[in-house]
């Protein structure tokens, strides 16, 4: 009985003991299998990511955020792809030649297939990229207009790690022996890419339409004949030359009545670069124009209507232009910023001149003023037929501009492409051509001894008329030989009679504004000298006395302080004293440019400026420095052989 009993409680404990192994095996089994997928969860873990999907067929091709989340059972998965852009790749890093200015280059296609490479500044992807989002669509970019896939777009671009570097400048024009344009780069980059990076949207208007053949044929070969007209496409071709030349920048200046052709001569040279948008207008901020030019350096810059341009700025604009530096500003901590730096040679027209403005706004015009911007009149001497010379015949000035301004639209843009390849290719030989056509030019044009300022603005004259025949060498225009030249003497002559001296300026202007200062006080505030009597008139702003003699006629006996600060206002009284002596209009005394006078009327003598009133408003004729050579017979027989 009792061995039954204990036999029945070891089977009992050997089956309890069988399950508790069992239980034991599983619970180690159960922690194995979440171990192994534990692990396997690891291994398989999913990361936000970003994709480019394109390819012939793919409906929605473009740019994919591929994000993460948790499903119900607390697995992070990845979400639907979200659609940020269509296709575009980060091709390269850029960075300035100090290692500064760092952005992306960026490759995409437009909707038309058109390739792009814009090169943006990392500074466009502060804030919200609203201003980075604008550049990319504007050059046909599609993006997301749902706010969360928009913002991954800036993200995209800060993440992607490209393989490739590239040098970016902020201006075009001259780079070494490379010449970089906003989509292309021409001539030798030194073994690294060289690319145009900016923050603006609107960029340039260089693009094609025809072909270079029928541009020389309906555009550059009917100028043949008309001065302006040659000239304003031989300083399209002379901007480029600049840089090579290291010649300084400028502006030229048509002034003339509304509908006399200015606007077609300035539209014939812009055709050389592009269509009709490539011509800005003179209308814009100062800040609006230096970011203009620093897109326009080393190249032709057309401005129509000087007019809209604000007169208290037109004297700074045209400094910063021909200056080719714009303002210096700081940075947020107070650190004085790079300032912009460009070349320009600049083509302007407008009913009115640069000193009209600068008058208008209350400024004194200077010299510098016409050196920097050449104001030629726009209809030449003589002329009928507005701002041209010659038109065909049986044709209006009026349809001849027409035809002009027609055949820009139909044709633009390549020439300046063609020179630009010879240019770059033939650095050397264009270089030295360039330099014995000016030198010559030049020696028609002023004496070795001329004044300063004339012989500045003859040599930008002479490098117009040597760029004008070069590209005429190598057949970009069809014009005879000599046309460019013989355009650029006819319009510096133009320009010389119009500033009325063959020397410097300020002794001219000196001389003028005591002229007019005379001419409008010279009763009213110069009561007569030898008067005594009671009745000799009260004069209660008084700016000196004037005596009369039939040996020398009037004269103007100016109190000192009037002399220096109304008479000269906005001059250095020595200087405007020095001009008068030398132009035998201010007597003096051996040293010094005062004179003791006796003046009765006061009783006393006192120290006057003695001004002799014959000569100083008897020399107010303008100086006569008309053409020298028989331009009508020149343009006759030019007309001949361009037009058969």
């Amino acid at each position: 009985m009792t061995s039954r009993l204990d036999e029945q409680a070891d089977k009992e404990a050997r089956d309890l003991a069988r399950m508790n192994a069992a239980r034991d095996e599983t619970k180690a089994q159960r922690r194995k299998t979440a171990k192994a997928a534990a692990s396997s969860k690891v291994t398989a873990k999913v990361h936000a990511r970003f994709e480019v999907i394109e390819g012939e067929g793919i409906e929605h091709a473009g740019v994919y955020h591929i994000g993460t989340g948790r499903n119900g059972d607390g697995d992070e998965v990845e979400l639907p792809p979200q659609w940020i852009c269509s296709p575009m790749h980060v091709a390269a890093y850029t960075r300035d030649v100090q290692g500064n200015e760092w952005g992306r280059l960026l490759a995409f296609h437009d909707p038309d297939g058109s390739a792009h490479h814009v090169a943006v500044p990392m500074a466009l992807l502060a804030g919200t990229g609203e201003d980075l989002r604008a550049l990319l669509l504007s050059h046909g970019l599609r993006i997301a207009t749902d706010k969360g896939p928009r913002s991954r777009l800036i993200e995209y671009i800060a993440q992607a790690k490209p393989d490739k570097k590239a040098r970016c400048v902020t201006r075009t024009g001259w780079h070494g022996n490379a010449f970089v344009l906003p989509a292309e780069t021409f001539g030798d980059a030194a073994g690294e890419e060289i690319i145009l990076q900016s923050a603006r949207a609107d960029g340039v208007a260089l693009t094609q339409t025809g072909t270079l053949a029928d541009w020389r044929t309906r555009v550059a070969m009917p100028c043949a004949g008309n001065s302006r007209l040659v000239l304003a496409l031989s300083a399209a071709f002379a901007a480029p030359c600049l840089g090579m030349m290291n010649a300084e920048g400028g502006g030229i200046h048509f002034r003339g009545g509304s509908s006399s052709g200015k606007t077609t001569a300035l539209l014939a040279a812009a055709s050389v670069y592009g269509p009709a948008t490539f011509m800005r207008t003179w209308r814009a901020t100062d800040n609006a124009l230096e970011s203009v030019a620093a897109l326009h350096s080393d190249m032709l810059l057309p401005l129509d209507e000087i007019g809209q341009l604000e007169p208290r700025a037109a004297g700074g604009a045209a400094y910063m232009l021909a200056n080719g530096t714009g303002k210096t500003r700081s940075h947020r901590d107070g650190s004085a910023r790079a300032a912009a730096r460009f070349r320009v040679l600049f083509l302007s027209a407008g009913e009115i001149g640069l000193a009209d403005l600068v008058r208008e706004g209350g400024g004194k015009v200077r010299a510098g003023h016409e050196v920097r911007v050449m104001d030629i009149p726009a209809e030449p001497a003589g002329g009928t037929l507005g701002i041209f010379e010659r038109v065909p015949e049986g044709v209006t000035p009026g349809q001849f501009a027409e035809q002009i301004k027609r055949a820009t639209a139909e044709q633009h843009g390549h020439a300046f492409a063609e020179w630009l390849r010879y240019l770059t290719g033939n650095a050397d030989a264009a270089r030295a051509a360039l330099r014995t056509k000016a030198d010559e030019l030049l020696k028609q044009l002023v004496l070795a001894d001329a004044a300063g300022q004339v012989r500045r603005v003859a040599q930008r004259f002479a490098l117009i008329g040597a760029a004008g025949e070069l590209a005429t060498d190598q057949g970009l225009t069809g014009w005879k030989s000599g046309e460019a030249e013989l355009a650029a003497y006819v319009c510096f002559r133009s320009w010389l009679k119009a500033r009325g001296t063959e020397g410097d300026a300020e002794p001219a202007s000196m001389l003028a504004q005591v002229r007019q200062f005379i001419e409008a006080h010279g009763d009213a505030r110069f009561p007569p000298a030898d008067r005594t009597d009671d009745h000799r008139p009260n004069v209660p702003n008084r700016a000196g006395w004037r005596k009369d003699s039939e040996a020398t006629g009037r004269v103007y006996l100016v109190l000192p302080e009037t002399f220096r600060n109304e008479v000269c206002k906005g001059f250095d009284h020595l200087a405007v004293a020095r001009a008068l002596r030398e132009a035998g209009v201010l007597k003096c005394e051996e040293k010094g440019f005062t004179r003791s006078e006796r003046i009765p009327a006061e009783g006393s003598k006192l120290r006057v400026y003695v001004v002799m009133g014959r000569k100083l408003l008897g020399d107010g004729d303008e100086d006569e420095c008309g053409d020298s050579v028989d331009t009508a017979s020149f343009f006759a027989d030019q007309s001949e052989e361009n037009h058969d």
